[in-house]
């Protein structure tokens, strides 16, 4: 194998190795440098076509597929009503995409996959070691590994338990050694016994439902292609058996979510919302932004203390949040790629094979599954390390395919004229590509630090560090926001005009940006109840601190329609209406936050407080007895911050002020 052969190979297993780190991923340092991977690679690639005078693509059945869907996914760039994520999205679907045909381009011989496969499995047994270190010497009750999530650890390696269940099942071989000329059976067997054992024991450790359900997919695919599907039912059957017999972390962790945690069983719930939306926007409401969209269709967890107090950033589910974000058309476009994927695996696995190639193959084609099936029920492809891994498998079963069939392996080759035009046109291209990419991760960088500044009291270099951000990065929220909080903080410590002009600039330019976040409203609306209580300064009489409540009550109505069944953005408006004198309306506003969250207390005092206004005693005095006793119901609970928000409320003046009520008669 030559230098050059072996570049993108050696890209690839850089992106193997490293996209699981730094929290599987998900960091923008690491996706800058995933992305600045690719990105040179594709570079290396065209300066070698570009030198050839022609550039060779394969024709693949899955390309109509593949362009389809980047299609879909540029309109809903194009079409979204914030830009920034939706752009950031389009570049990564964008490199996954060029990671594919790379992949394909490259991979033309089985060592190759030989290689490639080895060192998933070697990244798989190596997160094992972590997972099972932190669970058995660190004591973590749920091992991440180098992920931030559990579940996503679990199916990152469903992967690579079903390529060594498959190497397993087709048994050992003395060519499959080949990389190691030493290795006897025994040792082989004990090596791959160890690893399945290992993988399991991580999983199990992970307590991740969705993690071993994947797990068991991939185990009975395996099993029916080797065995066919009597066999292989029987053994899933034994094993579900065991799963609920035999004591295990995860059947623990099962048996107390469906007590201590109803969110965890409300998927269902949150495929409903997601079905909704994609009924109101069958086009999509742009990429990457239905965290923002689905508070306006979220549904109530009964049980919890907060009933829609825990926003789901995503519906749990791949597919789903394609269809709400792409439209309905990506959704369908990506199912018939999955299909078209599964007919290369299909074709590859009828030609005639030697059994490493088949227990290969197998083994990708059970990983595969194994991801897509997770996808379905979370949305383990935010993740990017398990996103490159999805490509990777794709990419190995349809390189397969074609090498099974060399006679359908048919390429498309263009004609490189002039050769100085096109070297221009890529590079000029790639520099853009790779400025917006560099540009996103510096501004990331600089916002985090200066977030840090900020936490830490060290007011003026976190504002510096802000601007810089905003500088490298004008087009994102959330530093304009992170940049306005900073100078609303301190102009409710110094009350200069300056600090609030500053301040209210920001939240503006950053609800312009991002008009779906209704946080942003909500922190426009505390800087203009700030203003209207100054110890001196902007609200010197009456009229203008009216004015500044009702500028904020208008705010707080527009935060109402982003999120309609949020009881904190109604409850504050009944508290600016009381203050206003606006009493019928303040009832009416506490009353409907009372009615989405019965267990929101602050607003439970603010109807008392109204009643007793209008000697309403009785009705008071039954309100302050239901604050007493949902407060005495849930003194025991774990409870989150939203928790201890919906219960924190002083009932001392409340029931004081009752008491000077019946003293007077």
């Amino acid at each position: 194998m030559n230098i050059r052969s072996s570049i993108p190979l050696i890209l690839t297993s850089a992106l193997i190795i490293y996209s699981p780190l730094l929290e599987g991923g998900t960091t923008h340092v690491a996706q800058m440098i995933i992305r600045l991977v690719i990105l040179a690679w594709l570079g290396g690639a065209m300066v070698l076509s570009i030198r050839h005078g022609r550039l060779t693509v394969p024709v693949l059945s899955v390309g109509y597929a593949v362009v389809a869907f980047l299609a879909f996914a540029a309109v809903a760039t194009f079409t979204s009503p914030y830009a920034h994520p939706s752009r950031q999205w389009l570049i990564m679907i964008i490199g996954y995409a060029t990671l594919f045909y790379l992949l394909v381009s490259c991979v033309d011989r089985w060592e190759h996959v030989y290689t490639l496969t080895l060192v998933i499995v070697l990244m798989g047994v190596g997160e094992v070691a972590l997972a099972l270190l932190q669970g058995f010497a660190r004591n973590v009750v749920r091992p991440s590994g180098t992920f931030f999530n559990p579940n996503f650890l679990a199916g990152y390696l469903s992967v690579s338990w079903a390529i060594l269940l498959s190497c397993a099942v087709y048994g050992y071989r003395r060519k499959a050694t080949g990389f190691w000329p030493l290795l006897t059976p025994t040792m082989w067997w004990f090596g791959v016994a160890a690893s399945l054992c290992g993988l399991f024991l991580a999983v199990l450790l992970t307590q991740s439902r969705g993690g071993m359900l994947v797990v068991l997919v991939a185990t009975a695919f395996i099993l029916t292609v080797r065995y066919g599907w009597r066999p292989a039912g029987t053994c899933l059957v034994l094993l579900v058996s065991a799963g609920l017999l035999l004591p295990t972390p995860l059947r623990e962790r099962v048996q107390a979510e469906h007590q201590q945690n109803p969110l965890s069983y409300a998927r269902w719930q949150m495929w409903q919302g997601a079905l909704s939306q994609m009924a109101d926007h069958p086009f999509g409401i742009g990429l990457g932004l239905y965290q923002y969209t689905y508070p306006r269709y979220a549904l109530p967890v009964e049980g919890e203390i907060a009933r829609y107090g825990k926003v789901a950033q995503t519906p749990h589910n791949d597919y789903l949040q394609m269809g709400v974000e792409m439209g309905v058309g990506a959704m369908v476009v990506f199912v018939a790629g999955v299909l078209m994927v599964g007919h290369e695996l299909r074709r590859a696995l009828q030609a005639r094979l030697s059994r490493r190639q088949r227990s290969l193959i197998v083994g990708l084609g059970g990983g595969t599954i194994a991801l897509l099936a997770h996808a379905a029920v979370d949305s383990s492809l935010r993740e990017s390390a398990v996103a490159i891994l999805l490509v990777l498998c794709a990419g190995l079963i349809v390189s397969a395919g074609r090498l099974t069939n060399q006679a359908a392996a048919v390429v498309h080759v263009v004609p490189i004229r002039p050769r100085w035009a096109w070297g221009m046109g890529v590079a000029g291209l790639l520099l853009v590509v790779v400025l917006e990419v560099i540009r996103s991760g510096m501004a990331w960088m600089m916002f985090d630090s200066a977030s840090r500044r900020a936490t830490a009291g060290e007011t003026a270099t976190a504002i510096q560090g802000l601007q810089e951000a905003i500088a490298w990065d004008p087009g994102k929220s959330l530093y304009h926001h992170g940049l306005g909080s900073v100078y609303a903080r301190a102009f409710e410590i110094s009350h200069e005009q300056e600090a609030f002009r500053l301040a209210h600039a920001e939240f503006k330019i950053a609800i312009e940006l991002n008009p779906l976040d209704s946080r942003l409203l909500g922190l426009l609306a505390q800087l203009y109840v700030s203003a209207a209580y100054p110890p001196s300064g902007i609200s010197d009489s009456l009229e203008q601190r009216n004015n500044w409540l009702r500028a904020a009550l208008r705010v707080y109505a527009r935060a109402v329609r982003l999120a309609p069944y949020s009881a904190p953005y109604r409850y504050e408006m009944a508290r600016l209406e009381w203050m206003l004198g606006e009493l019928a309306d303040a009832e009416r506003h506490v009353q409907e936050a009372g009615r989405l969250e019965p267990n929101f207390l602050p607003a439970r005092a603010l109807l008392a407080r109204l009643w007793m206004d209008q000697g309403l005693v009785d009705e008071a005095k039954h309100e302050l007895q239901e604050i007493q006793s949902r407060q005495d119901r849930f003194k025991q609970w774990s409870k989150n911050s939203i928790d201890q928000a919906f219960l924190n409320v002083d009932v001392a003046p409340l029931r004081a002020a009752l008491h000077e009520k019946d003293m007077a008669g």
